[in-house]
């Protein structure tokens, strides 16, 4: 198992669907996670540190991508 970071820049009105879809993903996986306010755009920053192996990895970084469409 290795541990990995994923940090996202989400609309600060999307946040908590975002939330919501990567805690269903990632359940039990998560090691650490930052939620960080809004900076002058609007943005939230999301810091989650995963602990899997790296073909689930890949999986989860494509299940991303299609969250930000």
């Amino acid at each position: 198992m290795n541990v990995f970071e994923i940090d996202l820049e989400v609309p600060y009105d999307k946040k908590g669907e975002v939330i919501r879809k990567l805690a269903y993903m990632v359940r039990g996986k998560v090691k650490k996670a930052k939620l960080l306010p809004p900076d002058m755009f609007g943005r939230s920053r999301i810091i989650l540190d995963l602990e899997i192996d790296k073909k689930t990895m890949g999986n989860i970084i494509n299940e991303i991508k299609s969250l930000s469409h």
